[in-house]
């Protein structure tokens, strides 16, 4: 049974098998949803035999890992001359040849075209280039991260949205944070984002440091990663009517940015609803950036607008025995707080990535590794072949080899 387990884990096949199962698994949910990699990910958070399938992946990366590892060290291992059984899946090719000369014509030709030999007594190896085993290793490790990384995201993610409101406490997961200070919005310090968001939090006890969290990469806050994804106005809303003789008051979270998107606060026990949005300014600027905010307003009762009318923050607009005022406005940002361990493992495959491309591309495209093996048996001898790259001109040098061997034969009368 182990026997059976391992040669599936580290055969070649099983990986390509198991993403082509997913693929066709996310094919087929598109035809059902427009999110379809949204529905396949929550599918394969709940479902175990997904789960199980999707850890097949990371467990046949670590397969090939050791199989691949196991196969070097056996071809390390004959090409030192130091094996007595070479198998044939170490390399390439394999020829056997009916005879028994000496070695000392090939070695030279093998050195004249750049080959760096060893003989011993009764093998001649030859090599040339550098190996691309370490960004192998690399490479498949780097898939190895990244496939466990996304099983353990989905298998023990947690997702937290609070609201990052300028002067209250930071809506940390633990409960503890400080006092926000202040949240910035303004010209981007990259070519890649159209603007630079900054929420910066005051330390929230002895020992701690004041924290500065921004849009890209997501900063860590405690034990939690934190994404900002909306901007918004905390509002202060004083509202009073000739049939609401009590008045009301209340501090809302109105998501109406940019300018000219609108957002509604209910008069709870009355029939007036308000719709508020952010003004354009006349010079172009950013309200937000600024902090010099306009608000736009509706008051509906039912269906029927019976206001309307514009007030800054910190102003009041009266008019018909309706009172409507704003004392105080905040900047806010709706974030979302991610406990996520799989993330460290998928930057880390980034990194090996990156670093296997860095010593694969050069080796395999300008000095490649290529080997011969040949060993002298009693009544043959035995010829094996492996290249990396540039596999035609090897393979030529190769067959001349076993030309040269064959012509060299003693003739027998």
């Amino acid at each position: 049974m182990l026997s059976a387990v391992w040669s599936i884990l580290s055969s070649g096949a099983l990986f390509p098998l198991v993403v082509g199962s997913f693929l066709l698994l996310y094919v087929g949910i598109a035809f059902i949803t427009d999110d379809a990699l949204i529905a396949l990910m929550e599918y394969t958070r709940t479902n175990i035999f997904l789960t199980i399938l999707l850890s097949l992946l990371p467990l046949s990366c670590a397969g090939r890992i050791v199989a691949e590892t196991i196969s070097y060290l056996k071809r390390h291992r004959a090409l030192a001359g130091n094996a007595t059984d070479v198998p044939a899946e170490l390399f390439d090719e394999t020829v056997e040849l009916a005879a028994r000369p000496s070695f000392a014509d090939l070695r030279g030709r093998l050195d004249a075209v750049g080959y760096k030999t060893h003989c011993t007594d009764s093998a001649l190896i030859a090599v040339r280039g550098i190996s691309t085993f370490p960004a192998r290793m690399l490479f498949l490790a780097g898939t190895f991260c990244l496939f466990a990384g996304i099983l353990v995201s989905l298998s023990t993610r947690t997702s937290y949205r609070g609201t990052v409101i300028e002067g209250e406490l930071f809506p940390a997961p633990s409960g503890n944070g400080g006092i926000v200070e202040r949240i910035v919005l303004g010209k981007p310090s990259g070519p890649f984002l159209s603007k630079s968001l900054t929420m910066e939090v005051a330390a929230s006890g002895p020992g701690e440091v004041k924290e500065k969290f921004g849009l890209y990469p997501p900063s860590r806050y405690k034990d939690a990663f934190v994404y900002p994804r909306y901007l918004g106005v905390a509002l202060f809303i004083r509202f009073s009517a000739p049939d609401l003789p009590a008045g009301y008051e209340s501090h809302s979270i109105l998501s109406i940015y940019p300018p000219g998107k609108e957002a509604g606060e209910e008069i709870p026990g009355s029939p007036y609803r308000i719709m508020l949005s952010l003004a354009e300014p006349d010079d172009g600027s950013d309200p937000y950036m600024t902090g010099n905010m306009i608000f736009l307003f509706k008051l509906l009762k039912g269906k029927e607008i019976v206001l309307s009318g514009r007030a800054p923050s910190g102003g009041e607009f009266s008019q018909g025995g309706y009172r409507l005022s704003f004392p105080d406005s905040r900047r806010l940002v709706i974030t979302d707080f991610i406990q996520d361990s799989g993330v460290f493992l998928i930057w880390t495959s980034l990194i090996l990535f990156i670093v296997a491309g860095s010593i694969w591309l050069p080796v395999r495209f300008f000095y490649p590794r290529r080997e011969m093996l040949f060993r002298r048996e009693p009544d043959e001898i035995q010829a094996w072949s492996r290249a990396e790259g540039r596999r035609r001109m090897h393979a030529g040098v190769f067959h001349e080899a076993l030309d040269a061997l064959e012509t060299s034969r003693p003739v027998t009368t």
